[in-house]
């Protein structure tokens, strides 16, 4: 058994022990011309005889047992002594289940900037490497990203010419910088022409600059694909009908 599975509780236990048994024996009991028997000392699996909302794993052995033509057939442990014997011999140590296990690995705190490279055509997106080394030759910095520099509080600091803002690259006042990293998140193919929420979002996971939301909303708008393709979400108008022309005119 797996770590996981030995934390499940007995009735599953038992039941993922015929979910197993029957996929080992599968190419003999597939399609077999007659029903056949499960048998079993376990009482826990009654509680599958009622109705109950099923997990993950047991809506999986579900749709497994739907393959076999069986009948489940209880016996108690006395009579079944071999079988008894077998569940006996190999005793799990579970103290050591779930232990020195790091949840939140350190790969995922590790902050980097990757070079990335798209073919749209003919037309080559930069790397990112290129706009870093464009933002360094641009020394134009907005007052708040200045003070917040100089507030040095952990959010925003200069590593190797670049400021970072809310652990973000700051992107300085710079049109074609700015219009490059938009169209980067939105032309591509891969990236589906997004809409102006879902844009924001690929957009600040690496990037900041002030009046961004603004920038992204012209962009979006500005978009013929987009535009066009867009699921409108308002109710269609009615079809028009002509007044009547009143009489004695």
């Amino acid at each position: 058994m797996q770590a996981a599975e030995r934390n499940y509780e007995i009735y599953d236990k038992e039941l993922l022990a015929i979910v197993e048994a029957l996929a080992k024996w599968r190419q003999y009991l597939l399609d077999a011309a007659e029903p056949f028997e499960v048998w079993t000392d376990h009482k826990n699996l009654k509680y599958f005889r009622e109705p109950h909302k099923l997990n993950g794993w047991q809506a999986q052995w579900y749709l497994k047992l739907q393959d076999y033509d069986f009948m489940l057939k209880h016996i108690p442990g006395k009579t079944n002594t071999k079988a008894d014997i077998l569940s006996w011999k190999d005793q799990v140590n579970m103290k050591e289940d779930n232990k020195d296990i790091q949840l939140l690995k350190d790969e995922i705190w590790t902050r980097k900037t990757t070079a990335r490279i798209t073919m749209l055509g003919r037309k080559i997106v930069p790397e990112e490497g290129d706009i870093l080394k464009r933002i360094r030759k641009n020394n134009t910095r907005e007052k708040e990203v200045t003070q917040a520099l100089e507030r040095n509080d952990g959010l925003t600091w200069e590593e190797d010419g670049v400021a970072y803002m809310e652990e973000r690259v700051y992107i300085p006042n710079n049109k074609e910088l700015k219009e490059e990293i938009l169209r980067e998140h939105h032309d591509p193919a891969d990236v589906g022409h997004p809409e102006q929420h879902r844009m924001q979002e690929l957009i600040k996971r690496t990037y900041w600059w002030p009046g961004l939301k603004e920038d992204v909303k012209k962009y979006v708008q500005g978009c013929v694909n987009y535009q066009q393709n867009k699921v409108q979400h308002q109710r269609k108008a009615g079809e028009l009908h002509l007044l009547k022309i009143p009489e004695g005119l």
